[in-house]
């Protein structure tokens, strides 16, 4: 019987902590990224190959 209360605490103690880790971390400033150096890719420039075959038929 107070294994169950001793896990019952322990649970409740590990939420509480989860709980106020996830409200100090919400107010830390996001990574800020910096502007890719690479050109853009012209998508119209871009070779595609389109193959058309018959359906096999399973037999």
């Amino acid at each position: 019987m107070n294994i169950r209360k001793n896990f019952e605490a322990l649970f409740l103690a590990v939420a509480a902590l989860g709980l106020v880790a996830s409200f100090a971390t919400a107010n830390e400033r996001p990574i800020e990224i910096a502007a890719s150096t690479v050109p853009a890719i012209d998508m119209a420039s871009i070779q595609t190959v389109i193959v058309s075959a018959p359906r096999l038929a399973v037999r």
